[in-house]
């Protein structure tokens, strides 16, 4: 018997146009039979966007926190009175207008109808889930350590190949999930024979998110750009990662109370180690390398301006070079040793204590071994006269909800004598005890996580 996501592949869908008033909306009915606001796929432009301290861009979040609750019905009655100013997320059912169809929008909202649920993705632009989501295609580290978070990993049915190949272990749903290839080339019709209901992709790829709705909604699948990492030829960075978590959460059904739990463990952490990083404010700059190559003269993909780890690095208060240097001014780019080298020592000829920071696929993926690369880089800078200190960090920690580890690791490593009553490897043990949906701790070595170089 075929899944009703299967049957709706083969259906024709019909757009409607609707006027009213002096404004004209397009809806479109989806195979859902709900109507789909033509704002979905609008971009907002900086001013539209909601308030950059809500962590849940949802529409319906009127008060523009990190919560949908009963809050925010009394928040709109009060922009529908006067009392309060309007906000961009206080139209809850998206048509342009505020007023009283938002109320009974977000109280349906509330009591998780079946329904298309609107929020702002990592795009900037108005997108939509039909509610209720039962069943999701995840990719890559961002993909499968969020779905661990945010507790939809029994919702996992497909997969791509990084997951079944590296990070099937994080839980067992991931190793009995079907494949659907790669995040550039993924097999649409496997998807849609599938019967998926959500499309969360492992990361933004310019060619392949400009085909996937169109491939998708037509068979009632929803395409979520969420994700947790650097995005390939998209130059826009993904820092709000605690942002995505939570608004992904939301929208997939996903247990709240625990990412909730996260969140107040997060913002103590980072409180922590931005309070911390005032003190020794620039004392420490780094460069940050996507490749080794075993050759100690070939060329080394190094962050750039805007990349979030670079944001990141420079909230607890250590310089990112990339961010400062017009020769490194994309999300990454491939520059030689001898450029790398110069940089190094511009900055230490200013006072500062240089790390070079490998950043290879160690971890869990373990397709290098993060000591070793580390242990060619230092042969790589030896012939310096100030070389910079080594150190390392798997490249999935940056890309997921361990990010919080990896502020600690860069602070404790690059601010050595600073109390800041944060270990990172405290905190690692902390996150896998409390937030991990199974246990594969046995699985981790800290140490192919996070690493300082030693001779």
């Amino acid at each position: 018997m075929k899944n009703n996501r299967t049957i709706a592949a083969m259906i024709i869908i019909a757009a409607v146009v609707v006027v009213a008033g002096v404004a004209a909306y397009t809806f479109l009915a989806d195979s859902s039979g709900e109507e789909s606001s033509s704002m979905v796929g609008k971009t907002l432009s900086k001013e539209q966007l909601p308030s950059d301290d809500s962590r849940l861009w949802v529409f319906g979040n009127a008060d523009e926190d990190d919560k949908l609750d009963a809050d925010d019905l009394a928040y709109l009655q009060k922009i529908i009175s006067g009392e309060e100013k309007e906000t961009t997320l206080a139209d809850a059912n998206c048509d342009g207008f505020v007023d009283a169809d938002d109320v009974t929008y977000l109280q349906r909202i509330l009591d998780s109808e079946k329904m298309k649920v609107y929020y702002v993705d990592n795009y900037d632009r108005v997108a939509a889930v039909n509610w209720p989501v039962n069943s999701i295609a995840i990719g890559y580290c961002s993909g499968a350590y969020c779905a661990d978070l945010i507790g939809v990993c029994d919702k996992v049915t497909m997969v791509d190949n990084t997951i079944a190949d590296y990070w099937s272990g994080i839980n067992s749903n991931f190793a009995k999930a079907a494949s659907y290839g790669t995040t550039e080339e993924p097999d649409y019709e496997k998807m849609i024979t599938s019967g998926i209901d959500v499309y969360v992709v492992g990361y933004c790829d310019f060619n392949a998110d400009a085909v996937s709705p169109g491939k998708l909604n037509p068979a009632g699948i929803d395409v979520m750009f969420l994700t947790t990492c650097d995005n390939s030829g998209v130059d826009r960075p993904n820092e709000y990662i605690d942002r995505t978590m939570v608004t992904m959460a939301f929208l997939l059904q996903g247990n709240m109370d625990k990412v909730y739990e996260y969140l107040q463990w997060h913002d103590e952490v980072i409180e922590t180690l931005e309070q911390a990083g005032e003190t020794v404010k620039d004392q420490s700059a780094y460069l940050m390398a996507r490749t080794c190559p075993p050759s100690l003269t070939g060329d080394i993909s190094i962050t750039g301006y805007n990349n979030t780890n670079n944001i990141h690095a420079e909230w607890v208060g250590i310089n990112a070079i990339g961010m400062h240097e017009a020769g490194l001014s994309k999300n990454y780019q491939t520059i030689g040793v001898e450029t790398i080298m110069s940089y190094l020592e511009k900055y230490k000829s200013q006072g500062y204590e240089t790390y070079y920071m490998e950043n290879c696929h160690a971890g869990l993926r373990q397709q290098y071994d993060l000591l070793d690369s580390m242990a060619l880089d230092a042969q790589r800078f030896a012939s310096m006269s100030n070389p910079p200190k080594i150190i390392g960090m798997a490249r999935e920690a940056g890309n997921s909800p361990l990010y919080v580890i990896e502020l600690a690791f860069m602070q404790n490593a690059m601010y050595p004598g600073l109390n800041n009553g944060m270990d990172y490897k405290e905190l690692f043990e902390y996150y896998f005890d409390n937030f991990s949906s199974e246990n594969y701790y046995n699985q981790l070595d800290i140490n192919q996580f996070f690493a300082v170089y030693n001779a």
